[in-house]
């Protein structure tokens, strides 16, 4: 790793700024441990070639790999990268920039650090040459880390010389405080970021802004979200402290977290979540991945199906007369729209995606005109035998009716209001419904006194009083006659 670091100091910078690398690179790093290993006293360069077959025995397939993987496992383990205990080093991670966009509470004083002078910081052009040396000699995943990586405006710009320029490097992620991701993590998905992690402490945004003495929580979990939807499964990053964010983490955070506990570090250390939202509760959405998905039904058992919906449109005094004698120029209301409900109620699964094709035994559409209210009543009525219910059908037949209706009548009157599309009724499946029917109409003087009335009380008479016009110096008084 000496010599590495040492050959990366010298070919990384240029010469005319080789003074931003003027001490050695051993004292940036601690002394080399003893090796274990007797045999191996040291870094000693080992020879990558194969001992050559004798000429009179002919090389196999077995042999050949054997030589291969002995010749791997020598330069691993000649390799800088390998430590003192033959573990070798493919993870690589670059700081970018000490500047950071939060002042987390237990990360820097509210006044922010002393920052070093730009001058002393890579370049991108280094980064990228730093990160292929590394990779020669066998790094194959370099997280970008900080500060915060995203306040770079060339971070792009790096993702995508990295992935560029290098062929063999499997993986480049960042770890992110998620502020910015909503506007840059389309630009760095097309640059070829691999991998995310978000740095969240908690789950809610009046605590957030306790600890990170800023506002931006619903930009975090916006950019958690984006993520998601652009297919990558953030690893969230949070860091437990003793004291009063203990018991928040431990009683709220956790238990009230979308994210599955992987693994928990002690006490002061990081705490690493797996991101794994539950979706369970949406039937058309994968519980794994967040994706839309069609419902497999292959399962379940054939049964008979009804669903009931049902639509009002109110059209006015105006529109419900000429429905009423039939006077509209574009025809019959009523019947139109009726037959446009079984139509639709038959193209269902070509209007909504995720549903099934079904094979409908029944459909029986109801249209009325309520001439005191004015409205325009729908009652769709579905029925099948198959595997999955009808309550979309019958939702969709009352909708398009309803639209229908109003595309007769838009001519004489904008004034139309869609209202009370609603389920009614569905049974068959494994959970029935049953809507409890509400009327809006006022009771009339009759039944409100019935109701209110004890049955063995006196009966309430009513009078009228007289309603000529009042005598001049006559006290306003009502008269019964």
């Amino acid at each position: 790793m000496h010599r590495l670091l040492d050959s990366v100091v010298r070919v990384a910078a240029p010469k005319d700024s080789f003074k931003r690398w003027a001490l050695p690179a051993q004292k940036f790093l601690l002394p080399p441990r003893p090796c274990l290993s007797a045999a191996a006293g040291g870094y000693r360069p080992q020879s990558s070639e194969t001992t050559p077959s004798s000429p009179g025995v002919a090389s196999t397939v077995d042999s050949a790999d054997k030589s291969d993987s002995k010749s791997q496992r020598d330069r691993k383990h000649s390799s800088p990268l390998t430590d003192s205990f033959g573990r070798f080093h493919s993870y690589l991670r670059i700081s970018l920039t000490e500047r950071c966009n939060l002042r987390c509470t237990y990360c820097m004083p509210a006044e922010g650090v002393q920052l070093s002078p730009k001058d002393h910081l890579l370049t991108s052009a280094e980064v990228v040459r730093l990160a292929g040396l590394f990779v020669a000699e066998g790094v194959r995943k370099i997280r970008l880390t900080g500060g915060e990586p995203t306040v770079r405006k060339d971070l792009t710009e790096i993702v995508g010389q990295l992935k560029a320029t290098n062929p063999q490097l499997e993986s480049v992620g960042i770890t992110t405080n998620g502020l910015m991701l909503t506007r840059q993590l389309v630009g760095l998905q097309r640059a070829g970021l691999d991998a995310l992690n978000v740095s969240l402490d908690t789950l809610r945004a009046s605590r957030y802004e306790q600890i990170t003495r800023r506002k931006g929580w619903d930009r975090v979990m916006a950019g958690i979200d984006l993520a998601i939807q652009l297919g990558y499964r953030p690893k969230v990053n949070c860091v437990l402290m003793k004291g009063a964010r203990s018991a928040s983490l431990s009683t709220s955070f956790v238990q009230t977290s979308p994210h599955r506990i992987s693994s928990l570090a002690p006490t002061g250390s990081h705490l690493q979540l797996h991101q794994c939202r539950s979706y369970s509760s949406l039937s058309h959405v994968d519980e794994h991945t967040g994706r839309a998905t069609m419902v497999d039904v292959d399962d379940k058992v054939s049964t008979k199906r009804v669903a009931k919906a049902q639509a009002t449109v109110y059209v006015g005094p105006t529109i419900a007369a000429l429905i009423e004698n039939n006077e509209l120029k574009k025809g019959d209301v009523l019947s139109i729209s009726q037959m446009a409900a079984i139509v639709a109620a038959k193209k269902t699964s070509d209007l909504i995606p995720l549903c099934h094709n079904i094979p409908l035994s029944s459909i029986k559409v109801e249209t009325s005109l309520n001439s005191s209210t004015n409205e325009v009543h729908i009652l769709a009525k579905v029925k099948c035998d198959g595997k999955t219910g009808v309550e979309m059908e019958a939702l969709t037949a009352v909708s398009i009716a309803a639209l229908t209706v109003y595309d007769m009548c838009k001519a004489v009157s904008h004034e139309i209001l869609i209202k009370n599309i609603m389920l009614v009724e569905k049974t068959g499946g494994k959970s029935e419904f049953y809507r409890k029917q509400l009327t809006h109409e006022p009771p009339t003087v009759e039944s409100r006194t019935m109701e209110s009335r004890a049955p063995d009380a006196m009966p309430i008479i009513t009078r009228g009083y007289r309603t000529d016009p009042i005598v001049t110096n006559e006290p306003f008084v009502p008269m019964y006659i």
